[in-house]
Order: C-alpha cells, then sequence, then structure tokens
C-alpha cells in the first residue's frame, strides 16, 4: 500500500501543478486591459432600427501617468459605432481598442430619451446587462435629454474622468434632492414585469457640467419613457415617495423667501374605499425640518413664528405634491408614486381586479382619488433634537 502511494505522488503532484498552471495561462495582465466605465445608448443618426453605442474606456497607465504628473493625453477613450445590437456594435469596438475590453468598473449607463420614448428600446438593450455576468447589478442608470454620447464628452473641472464624475453626480444626495439613486438591480424586475419607474434625467449643461433636469417617468405597460418631471414638480413626486434626503424646501412669507432644510421624511399611504373604479387614497408625509435661510427679520424662537413657518412650509409641499399628481394621473398616466407596490402588498384582492389595468387600459390609477397632507415638524433654531413647532 505504502509503495503504491510513493508511485502515485508524482503523479499528483504533477497533476495539481498543471490544474494551477492552466488557471492563469489565459490571464490578461491589468495594464493589457481595456476598462469599461461609462456606457452611453442613442438612437444611430442614419436608421431608428440601429442603435449608436459610445463607450468610456480607461487605460491604467494613462491614469498612473496622470496621477504621477507625467505628461500624455487624457486618462480615457471614447469608442463609438453603430450596429443594430449592442453586442455588434461592441465586437467593432474591441477590434478598434486593440486590446480586451473589460466591463467589470463599468458604473453608469446613459440612455437617449429619443431611444426610451420608442417602444420596448429600453427593454431590448436592457437584457444584455443582464445575462453578461461580469456586469455588477450595481451600475447606475440614467436617461438623458438630448444625445447621451455628449455626456461622456464633458472636460469636468474636478476629475479626470467623464464617466465617474456622472456617477458621483448620481450617488450625491445632497445635490441630487428628487429622486432615489437608480442601479441596475433595481428595475431589473419591474423592467420585465412591465411595473412603471421613475429614472434619473440628465443634460450636458456645459462643457465642463452635467445638470440634473428631473425625473425621467418610465411606463411598463407601454415599455417606454411618456415624460419628465423637473423642478418643484419632480422634488414634489420625492415627497410622496417619502425618500430620505437633504433638499430643501424654498417658499416666502410676507413677501420675504426663506428655506427650510429637510432633515428626514416619511411616508404613509391609506386607502379609504374598495371601489375599483374610484380608488381613493391618502398620502401623509411627515416632514423633520429647520430653518435653513430667512430673509425677515422675525424671531424663530417664539412659538407663534416658528409655526408661521410650519404652516408656510406645509402649504407649499402640498402644492408640489398635488402638482406632481396632476401631471402623473392627467399628462403620463403612469403610477411611479409607489401605489401599486401599496396595493398589491395590503390590499392583494383589490390589486388582482385591477393590475392588468393599472396604469394602462382603463388606467385606473388615473381615476383615483389622491389626496396629499403634510405635516410639518421645524427644529428650534441651534437644536439638533429639541423640536418646538405644535
Amino acid at each position: 500500500m505504502g509503495n503504491q502511494v510513493a508511485k502515485l505522488k508524482p503523479i499528483l503532484i504533477c497533476a495539481i501543478c498543471a490544474v494551477l498552471l492552466s488557471a492563469c495561462w489565459d490571464q490578461t495582465e491589468i495594464e493589457d486591459r481595456a476598462f469599461i466605465f461609462g456606457m452611453a445608448i442613442d438612437v444611430a443618426k442614419d436608421s431608428e432600427s440601429k442603435i449608436k453605442l459610445t463607450q468610456q474606456l480607461v487605460v491604467p497607465e494613462n491614469i498612473a501617468s496622470a496621477t504621477e504628473g507625467g505628461v500624455g493625453g487624457k486618462a480615457y477613450r471614447n469608442l463609438t459605432g453603430t450596429g443594430r445590437t449592442l453586442y455588434e456594435v461592441n465586437r467593432e469596438m474591441s477590434k478598434e481598442a486593440s486590446r480586451p475590453l473589460d466591463s467589470t468598473h463599468l458604473g453608469v449607463v446613459l440612455f437617449s430619451e429619443d431611444l426610451v420614448e420608442q417602444k420596448g428600446k429600453m427593454k431590448k438593450y436592457f437584457d444584455v446587462f443582464f445575462r453578461d455576468k461580469k456586469m455588477r447589478r450595481g451600475i447606475k442608470l440614467a436617461i438623458t435629454r438630448g444625445d447621451a454620447e455628449e455626456l461622456l464628452f464633458v472636460e469636468p473641472e474636478h476629475g479626470k474622468i467623464p464617466a465617474e464624475y456622472i456617477k458621483n453626480l448620481l450617488e450625491n444626495k445632497k445635490r441630487i434632492d428628487v429622486t432615489d439613486l437608480v442601479r441596475i438591480g433595481d428595475i431589473d424586475e419591474k423592467m420585465f414585469d412591465g411595473t412603471s419607474f421613475p429614472l434619473p434625467y440628465l443634460s450636458r449643461k456645459t462643457d465642463t457640467v452635467v445638470d440634473y433636469e428631473g425625473i425621467a417617468i418610465y411606463n411598463g405597460p407601454e415599455e417606454r419613457m411618456v415624460g419628465a418631471l423637473k423642478g418643484e414638480e419632480a422634488k414634489g413626486l420625492s415627497f410622496i415617495r417619502g425618500l430620505k434626503n437633504n433638499g430643501t424646501i424654498d417658499t416666502e412669507m410676507d413677501g420675504e423667501p426663506f428655506s427650510i432644510e429637510i432633515i428626514s421624511i416619511k411616508r404613509k399611504i391609506d386607502l379609504e374605499n374598495k371601489d375599483p373604479h374610484h380608488l381613493k387614497f391618502t398620502i401623509t408625509v411627515h416632514i423633520l425640518g429647520a430653518v435653513a435661510d430667512q430673509s425677515g427679520s422675525e424671531n424663530l424662537k417664539e412659538y407663534k413664528v416658528l409655526n408661521k413657518f410650519r404652516d408656510k412650509t406645509e402649504e407649499k409641499a402640498e402644492d408640489m405634491m398635488e402638482n406632481a399628481v396632476k401631471k402623473l394621473q392627467n399628462d403620463f398616466q403612469t403610477d411611479v408614486m409607489g401605489l401599486q407596490e401599496y396595493i398589491s402588498r395590503h390590499h392583494p384582492k383589490i390589486w388582482k381586479k385591477v393590475k392588468d389595468n393599472w396604469d394602462s387600459g382603463e388606467n385606473y390609477f388615473s381615476k383615483s382619488e389622491i389626496k396629499c397632507i403634510v405635516n410639518v415638524t421645524l427644529q428650534e433654531p441651534g437644536s439638533i433634537n429639541q423640536t418646538t413647532t405644535e
């Protein structure tokens, strides 16, 4: 028995070495790869049946050279191609890049509104991101006004890579106070089961700045973007969705402007009846805030004065929410407010009756009565935990 084991030892050692060596025989060194950091998908100018794909590649040695103060070109390179599928275009780009394309660091994907407004187009090309195992579910998504590729050609004042700059913009909650961050993993089920959802809406403001315009509205049953909420309407939707952010509510009292900093938001939805043809919802939003800026001379330490600020803030927030509701029900006829999720979870019997015609067909969503109530609590100036509005 001992002799047999001794004879097998050299064979086992050779087999193990062969496995270990074969695991890396085709390994590509990091410096020999072209990493994709950003991707923009547009409608091709010569044919609506084709797409124009722009990919922002980052080559490691270029970044290292720039970091060390070396002289050279940009830390990124944009490749553009057209074709009928992403695979087709990507295959040609691989040849142009002269090195393997690596999507493991892809951080942001931009779709132009012209593409997403066409029925089924976003869903068609979105499928690629689920099939490719190398692509992470944390990739950020956004819709762009105008051509998406334009955003990958900005020259940000802070940062070397446009795609990284855009990704940071989407992650910056203090600047984006109108919608939650959207990742590929957040909408995979919604995209394929016909649920409507909101997406960040961006544009190229200048050669160095990408601007956050508002919220793009994607209708699930219609499989297309149906419009966008901007400004106060977009912020009103954020209140309806109960998003916790660091935004502000700007209004005025006695002709003097003031701003309320939002510390936290809590939302509650109630359904008052069970008639599918005329559902009645009440959306109650509780906002904890603090006076961030005021132009008047009122003494905020006085209860009566602080309560006046509270009342004006509640009135303003309710107006913003109601305007968003009107736009969603009348113009877009699309529910991105979270009512669908609420009914399906808390009233499954009703949902069974309306789900096939919720924001399409008979559109029970548009026929629903939606009441918005805002309760604001303002912190005493200089206080962190104490509140004084009653």
